[in-house]
């Protein structure tokens, strides 16, 4: 029986839910043939005759499919695949063939998160959905077990933990459990009948590590003056300390798996201001009595976050992923490396990310998506050298008619060296330079990459040069080049996108008089940052999902959550009251001068609906020109597909309106 909390019908999709996926076979002959252009196969369908030609709805669609898994004995798929009206857990052969629907939501009150094979004939699935506590959204999480088919489905560990779906052990040596992490516990959980045992507890640890015999050994202790990692023997054993950190230690390392051999630990650590790779025996310690660090893997330009198994185990065959056109580096095994390398091949200049794997490692999933090239699934086959492509992602985008990013750099005022992306339109550049949008990320510890952008080449389809900044505080530059943003919002982080359009007007890429600011979470903070600071820069700002008031916002997530990672990042609404006051768009509106639009959805849990309410109220009492869409259950992903493309629609026409063809003007003028 479903559970209450979840009213989703089970039921097999129809043809349309699932009219994107289709099994195409892309080598033949000796095993590996290459498709014309390096792109994918032609599916006969007639080709927009221009990129203006495409629609906003086919940048906005949401991904055809998300969360391809392969069954253990590499027989079957199952995977999400979304449709106009919601999303549907399917499963099918590893050829495509005997296509069937599991579970299926609207995608409003409940989400699919992701889909797992248990064994090989259950499946474990994430459920999501937003609430309301104490006034504050929160992300919740649940997660289910069912029969292939849909049948016999059960909830795992009930709790009354937020994360109900965050399994640490798929204890692949027995199959019919799993051990997932529930507050400050550790349980078993059958995946036939959701009954639990708990073999763990202790509430005041952040997280915990299973060995590969599938015991509890590591246990993790945050406290606001530091870490502590704790470790036992053995299942039954003490605890003993292995390490102890204080806050902001360059020594602090970060736990990831256990080895093949009960001792050894694989965990990362700073080295030479990235995150390298390290191991240590448990009981091999230095003079200090701490585990002596071996260096595995590290990179001057990459960080190195996590380690990857051989199928059931926990012996170590690669590390993190790969770059654009070399995947052979995320292996070890050279049989590995061969077959990434062939991947490269046939697939060349994309990031191809190869895995999960079956239990036998002969098939195996490919996720390919590159500059330009809009991702897409595949499922390989060792033995006969087969790579099948399950789905287009976005099948109405033809990579030919993307136009894809170029790398740029440039010096920030007091001297840092700042990189990012330019994409541009075809065809000819105006002689004043292209009309502009300057497209801040999210996060702020995040960065934009190389691969494959939907924003961008939107934009870029619509005549707009797109320019996306990794400034101070992104995660793409050494852990140094983080804390440099640390408590800078709207100070230094903000100039160092200031001083990237700038760069982009000197080098003539943008007209100067027809730039606008676009960005969603913390990019749409900058957006409306960027409108108070430099008024005369812009014609236009767009903030989805944008923080307004840092003030409000310490404050207000204070009441219900442990804000140390978010003060030391922003600041505290008590202690650093006027910073935050002085870079708070919405205590600033007065300042701003062009037209603003916003766009939040109300069941927002990452930035609270509130923050876009506070800056409408603001503009308003200002008599500033806006305009604000309320996406009503609209969260902070764009997950419902008529949102994403509401939003798309709006952007697009509202940079036409302020910086498309005939709003050529002189900043006199503007002024």
């Amino acid at each position: 029986m479903i559970p209450e909390f979840l009213r989703v019908a089970v039921a097999a999709p129809t043809s349309r839910s699932v009219s994107t996926l289709c099994v195409l076979a892309v080598a033949a002959g000796a095993g590996w043939a290459q498709t014309p252009g390096g792109g994918a196969p032609s599916s006969g369908d007639e080709v927009p005759a221009s990129p203006r030609a495409v629609p906003v709805a086919a940048f906005a669609t949401l991904p055809a499919i998300q969360s391809l898994a392969l069954s253990p004995d590499g027989q079957h798929l199952a995977g999400i695949a979304h449709k106009a009206n919601g999303s549907v857990v399917f499963t099918s052969r590893f050829d495509g063939s005997e296509l069937k629907g599991a579970l299926e939501t609207d995608d409003r009150k409940f989400q699919l998160n992701w889909v797992r094979w248990a064994n090989n004939q259950r499946l474990v699935v994430s459920t999501g959905f937003t609430s309301k506590i104490r006034g504050v959204s929160i992300r919740q999480s649940r997660a289910l077990a069912m029969d292939a088919d849909g049948g016999h489905l059960v909830q795992l560990a009930p709790s009354e933990s937020f994360s109900q779906d965050r399994v640490v052990d798929w204890n692949p040596d027995d199959g019919q459990h799993v051990l997932m992490r529930q507050f400050g516990m550790i349980l078993e959980v059958d995946v036939n009948t959701g009954k639990d045992k708990m073999l763990q507890s202790g509430r005041d640890y952040t997280s915990w590590l299973v060995d590969a015999q599938h015991r509890v050994r590591l246990a993790v202790r945050g406290r606001e003056d530091g870490v502590q990692i704790s470790v036992r023997d053995n299942a039954g054993a003490d605890w003993r300390v292995l390490w102890r950190f204080k806050a902001e230690d360059p020594k602090t390392v970060y736990p990831i798996a256990f080895g093949d051999d009960p001792n050894l630990l694989y965990f990362t650590a700073e080295e030479n201001d990235r995150l390298a790779l390290f191991s240590a025996k448990l009981d091999d310690l230095d003079e200090a009595g701490e585990p002596k660090r071996h260096l595995l893997a590290a990179s001057d330009a990459d960080d190195f976050a996590g380690v990857r198994f051989a199928p059931g185990t926990h012996r170590l065959i690669g590390y993190t992923g790969p770059g654009e056109g070399d995947a052979a580096r995320a292996f070890i095994p050279e049989d590995l490396k061969e077959l990434a390398r062939a991947i490269d091949e046939v697939l060349p200049g994309r990031f191809n990310r190869i895995g999960p794997f079956s239990a036998d490692s002969e098939r195996y999933v490919v996720s390919s998506s590159g500059n330009g090239v809009p991702p897409e699934l595949y499922v390989g086959e060792r033995r006969s050298g087969l790579l099948r492509l399950v789905v287009r992602q976005y099948p109405e985008l033809d990579p030919s008619q993307m136009t894809g990013k170029r790398s740029i750099g440039y010096k920030s005022r007091d001297g840092l060296a700042i990189r990012g992306y330019l994409t541009l339109p075809k065809g000819q550049k105006p002689a004043a330079g292209w009309p502009m949008v300057l497209m801040p990320h999210g996060g702020p510890i995040w960065s934009d990459d190389k691969d494959f952008d939907p924003w961008a080449e939107l934009l870029a389809s619509r005549g707009y040069a797109v320019l996306q900044v990794n400034f101070r505080g992104s995660d793409s530059q050494g852990i140094s080049f983080i804390k440099a943003g640390l408590k800078k919002w709207g100070l230094e982080m903000q100039d160092d996108l200031t001083d990237g359009v700038q760069w982009a007007v000197a080098e003539r890429h943008a007209d100067p008089s027809r730039i606008c600011v676009a960005g969603a979470s913390f990019g749409g903070y900058a957006a409306l940052m960027g409108a108070v600071k430099t008024p005369d820069l812009y014609r236009c700002a767009v903030s989805f999902a944008g923080v307004s008031d840092l003030v409000t916002l310490s404050r207000h997530t204070a009441d219900l959550f442990n804000t140390a990672g978010l003060d030391k990042m922003m600041g505290n609404y008590w202690y650093d009251r006027q910073q935050l006051k002085a870079t708070s768009p919405a205590q600033r509106a007065a300042e701003i001068k062009v037209p603003v639009l916003l766009v939040h959805g109300t069941a927002d849990a990452s930035v609270p609906y509130e923050q876009s309410e506070l800056m409408a109220k603001a503009l308003k009492s200002a008599g500033k020109q806006f305009e604000f869409i309320t996406q009503e259950a609209g969260d902070h992903q764009l997950s419902l597909q008529e949102h994403r493309q509401e939003f798309f629609a709006a952007l697009v026409r509202f940079l036409d309106t302020h910086l498309g063809a005939g709003k050529l003007v002189t900043k006199a003028a503007a002024n």
